[in-house]
């Protein structure tokens, strides 16, 4: 079917009838937010209400807040107006009082036609009466802002492949509209864990792009034409996978120049030579594939040359147990989960084939987490990679290069294990000092802020500890200054860089060509219709 919507010009649609309505449904539909247990919520969904209301007027420019007046008077048009509640420290019904922390983020055009964006917090105490809440107070803290003269990057994607059909029938329509259409017999899920890989395959001086896709769903590979746009190449370049891939990765893997690509599957990766004429053949006898008797979901992976022999060896990430059939493996405790697949280490012995060495190398410290990416990087400046990964459900591991082939993991005594709800990591020298810094995407939810530091939520905690657990789990990112000495330093807050969303991916790049790494993030979650708590 897909191969067919792609031969039409016409959009072609498949619209679902469910047989029944689901339950879930009539339930929401009758709930009242003043019946939930948690009073912090209840304001949340009162208040909140409020906050939008405020919102839009102001978007409209059909009213006033007379809290922000002094900033507002900066703008002469808004464009965004976001009202976050993030802390409500009320938690007894019979409190006529709460105190709410709001996240602030204003953005739009000054009367001198600039752009101007205002970022911070403002505390607000509101008072409930006949019902009803007022607000008492606001204390504005400072924002921090950011002009410009015009936007830093404008949307080209419909220029640059827009006019492939394969973008235009396949990838511009989205994970939603195939889950609808294809039969759910494909494997197809909700989640779009589907990165690219970009690098000059054709070896013509522009970098190329490679996307991979969900089960059924053919991955594609956009060849540069130099002039800004891309044309389709996977059908002549026998990488039009079907296979549920999670990323790819774009290198030479035998030093003849070239580059060469590796498909993360759920099962194995897949390795593809390249020929040298723009063709990739499948090398089946590479040997990348988990021990037997260890099946697990692989996720994320990462190549360096560890042992300096030459050669780009290839480091692979595991989430979850998996076996045809299998249920899903709850991870436990929630915040510090230990029951999770190893990651596995795979050495390039320069033919070809490759050796699992995980456990000879040491990498089976620790090695029991819920993985989702790793990065290689020199942090101690002493000749060799070591190796970062970020895990989902509790600590990471920062594995230093001993230099003999083996790895010890140093992430507590280097100040780096950043227990959260990590996706990825990236190394980089933001300070320009000389060392590589550590930047880690996890989890930043309003939601969980509002919850976990909720005097209510205190009394369910074990200890202190796990209630300082479960608030780091919702904090966000995390910014570690190299100390230079093997230690790091969390900057977090400091820098001002906690909040990338539910963030999946980042890297340090000079955006602005100033001289300094900025930092970019991507994120994103299912969600129903209301997107206002991610």
């Amino acid at each position: 079917m897909a191969g067919f919507c792609l031969a039409q010009e016409a959009d072609y649609r498949v619209q679902p009838k469910f047989s029944r309505p689901m339950k879930i449904a009539g339930v929401l539909e009758r709930v009242d937010a003043d019946n939930d247990r948690w009073i912090g919520e209840r304001d949340y969904e009162a208040i909140g209400a409020k906050l939008k209301q405020i919102a839009g007027r102001l978007k409209k420019g059909t009213g006033g807040f007379e809290s922000l007046a002094d900033v507002l008077q900066r703008f002469e048009r808004l464009v965004l107006v976001e009202f976050k509640i993030v802390g409500s420290y009320r938690a007894r019904p019979d409190e006529p009082v709460a105190r709410l922390r709001v996240r602030v983020e204003l953005g739009g055009e000054t009367p001198d036609k600039k752009l101007l964006s205002l970022l911070g917090h403002m505390e607000m105490t509101w008072v409930r009466s006949d019902q009803d809440w007022k607000l008492q107070n606001t204390q504005v803290e400072p924002l921090r802002e950011v002009v410009a003269a015009q936007p830093y990057f404008t949307d080209v994607t419909d220029q640059a492949v827009g006019h492939n059909p394969s973008f235009r029938y396949q990838l511009a329509k989205g994970i939603d509209h195939w889950r609808s259409v294809l039969d759910e017999a494909v494997g197809i899920t909700v989640y779009g864990h589907n990165g690219l890989a970009v690098g000059d395959y054709d070896g013509d001086g522009w970098e190329d792009l490679y996307i991979c896709q969900p089960s059924g769903l053919p991955n594609r590979l956009y060849r540069n034409n130099g002039d800004g746009t891309f044309a389709d190449a996977t059908g002549n370049s026998g990488l039009d996978i079907l296979d549920d891939t999670s990323m790819a990765l774009f290198a030479d893997l035998e030093n003849d120049g070239d580059q060469d690509l590796i498909v993360i599957a759920p099962d194995r990766p897949l390795l593809f030579r390249n020929d040298g004429e723009g063709h990739f053949m499948f090398e089946a006898d590479s040997v990348l594939a988990p021990p037997a008797g260890r099946a697990s979901m692989l996720t994320g992976a990462a190549l360096a040359d560890y042992d300096n022999d030459g050669d780009l060896d290839l480091y692979v990430c595991s989430y979850e147990f998996w076996q045809p059939g299998a249920g899903y493996a709850t991870p436990t405790p929630y915040y510090d989960a230990t029951n999770g697949p190893p990651n596995y280490l795979f050495r390039n012995r320069g033919d070809w084939t490759f050796e699992e060495v995980t456990e000879k190398a040491g990498l089976m410290e620790n090695n029991d987490r819920f993985s989702f990416a790793a990065a290689w990087g020199d942090y101690d400046d002493d000749g060799d990679q070591d190796l970062y990964v970020a895990n989902d459900f509790g600590r990471n591991n920062l594995y230093r290069n001993d230099g003999d082939g083996t790895f010890t993991d140093v992430a507590a005594e280097a100040g780096v294990e950043d227990m959260a709800a990590d996706m990825s990591a990236a190394w980089g020298d933001y300070d320009n000092d000389g060392d590589l810094d550590l930047y880690v995407s996890n989890m930043w939810s309003s939601a969980g802020q509002r919850v976990t530091h909720n005097p209510q939520f205190r009394g369910l905690a074990a200890s202190d500890r796990v209630l300082r657990s479960f608030q780091r789990h919702a904090r966000g990112n995390s910014l570690f200054r190299n100390n230079g000495d093997g230690t790091f330093r969390d900057v977090t807050l400091q820098a001002g860089v906690e909040m990338g969303r539910w963030a999946w991916s980042s890297d340090f790049v000079d955006l602005n060509n100033d001289g300094w790494q900025d930092i970019y993030i991507t994120n994103g979650y299912v969600t129903g219709p209301d997107p206002h708590d991610l």
